[in-house]
């Protein structure tokens, strides 16, 4: 339906921080994943500790968010540069997905 559900301003911020952390990273020279996976979960607390939203479009946030805080985690626990790499591109389909439904 083209609908999309309104994230509040504090928490958009703290969405939209992760998603050009990730982008930056992603066409830039750093290979720290690490640092990377570290600077998203920070973002992760922020955002969860910043959750002002309730009703029907906390529900739809929670539905993208808990696969996403997967990811992360996932992302953190990866060693090998070849699926890092693939995590990266999970987590920026993530954002797609995100950026489809929510505003």
């Amino acid at each position: 339906n083209g609908e999309k559900w309104v994230v509040v301003p504090e928490m958009m911020e703290c969405l939209k921080v992760m998603e050009n952390e990730i982008n930056t990273f992603s066409d830039g020279e750093s290979n720290d994943y690490k640092q990377l996976s570290d600077n998203l979960l920070l973002n992760i607390d922020k955002l969860t500790s910043n959750c002002t939203m309730e009703g029907k479009a906390h529900d739809e946030l929670h539905k993208w968010l808990l696969p996403y805080i997967e990811l992360v985690n996932e992302t953190v626990e990866k060693e090998k540069l070849e699926e890092q790499e693939e995590m990266l591109l999970q987590l920026k389909g993530s954002f797609k997905i995100f950026n489809q439904y929510f505003q």
